[in-house]
């Protein structure tokens, strides 16, 4: 059967804002696009438009892949992105046959299971696009000699996101991957396209330390007090109190109630408490991808926001909807901003309960190349 050819999808995006405090000539280099991954195997992307090397348990796949952007036809501006014509989505109802139109959902009510056919890990890094639920209940899974080695959730948003899965250990070992819709409440779903295998991962920070691991505060410049201390070193509330979690990602992130980054005399759980004030900016940087994601949390009250600056103006923010220290993703289309130099600033301008508040992990979620 004939791979359907992609359609070229260009999007178009930017960012900017400046500072005199800034000593940068130059935003920094991040290494670009490559375009030399290949299919796990053949149909791994779903371009065949049948489940061709997949096998389908239960209902939720039984009607797929999918046709289009049937997010997009059925929830505009919402959209899922797919790779190319066709993408594995439990909630979506459309293929393109007689009496269907597009947008048309057999929505949550169905669950079940769909797993490939055994293949071999020949690459380093297995690459691939998902949204949907962020329960375990919808996830996608590798498997290895009958163990779950690696698993991915969706973010509760329908824009399917690039991940990639670092398999070195399992290279030249047999795998299959196993795509689950097991929850039939809201955000039971699950959104799935375009499998491949990385010799490199793409670099999807917007800069180098835009997700804090360095474990300093290289290319930020802080203002004020609140991010003296900063970023902060795992999962400090958790050590504070039982059950409250940072939910941040790798290993530093920043949190400006926390005053703990693994130096001698500092004891895990330590904190400032809200009583500092101050910005946080990030170092110039030109928009590459289609949309942009990071985690956030803590208070919120007025003054603890996330901006994004465009030529000195400010075209997106970001509160918290709840005095929570958890951090959940915020997703923003910035496709319209392509190739403009970007800023982002976070602010801690509150001394109130809860003035505090927790950032990390500010990624791509697309890269423009990668449409």
């Amino acid at each position: 059967m004939k791979k359907i050819k992609c359609p070229i999808v260009v999007f178009f995006l930017i960012v900017f804002l400046y500072s005199e405090s800034y000593i940068y000539s130059q935003p920094s280099a991040i290494p670009k696009f490559s375009k030399k991954a290949k299919l796990l195997f053949p149909n791994s992307d779903f371009e065949y438009g049948n489940l061709y090397n997949w096998r389908a348990f239960g209902k939720a796949f039984l009607n797929q892949p999918t046709l289009g952007d049937n997010i997009f036809a059925r929830e505009s501006p919402k959209s899922a992105l797919p790779q190319c014509s066709w993408w594995v989505g439990s909630y979506e109802n459309y293929q393109g046959l007689p009496g269907q139109n597009p947008g048309d959902a057999q929505k949550n009510d169905a669950v079940g299971e769909l797993v490939s056919r055994t293949f071999m890990i020949e690459t380093p890094y297995i690459g691939f696009l998902i949204s949907g639920g962020s329960k375990k209940t919808t996830a996608i899974r590798l498997i290895v000699n009958g163990e779950i080695v690696r698993e991915t959730t969706g973010q509760n948003h329908p824009l399917m996101t690039r991940e990639f899965w670092d398999v070195k250990e399992y290279l030249n070992q047999p795998a299959v991957i196993s795509i689950i819709d097991k929850d039939k409440g809201m955000w039971g779903c699950i959104n799935a396209d375009d499998f491949r295998g990385y010799s490199v991962p793409d670099n999807m920070l917007l800069f180098p330390n835009s997700d804090f691991e360095m474990g300093n505060l290289n290319h930020w410049k802080a203002q004020g007090s609140a991010f003296e201390r900063q970023p902060t070193l795992g999962d400090n509330p958790s050590v504070r109190e039982y059950g409250k979690h940072s939910n941040h990602q790798g290993k530093y992130w920043i949190g400006t109630y926390e005053l703990y980054q693994g130096k001698p005399g500092e004891k895990p759980g330590m904190v400032r408490k809200d009583v500092a004030f101050g910005t946080l900016r990030s170092e110039p940087f030109k928009i590459r991808g289609y949309a942009i994601r990071f985690l956030l949390g803590g208070g919120k009250g007025s003054g603890l926001e996330v901006r994004l600056y465009v030529d000195g103006k400010v075209v997106m923010t970001a509160k918290n909807a709840e005095n929570k220290e958890d951090m959940k993703s915020v997703i923003w289309t910035v496709s319209k901003y392509k190739g403009k130099d970007a800023e982002i600033e976070i602010i801690d301008d509150s001394m109130d309960a809860w003035g505090h508040i927790n950032v990390d992990d500010f990624r791509y979620v697309r890269l423009l190349d990668d449409i």
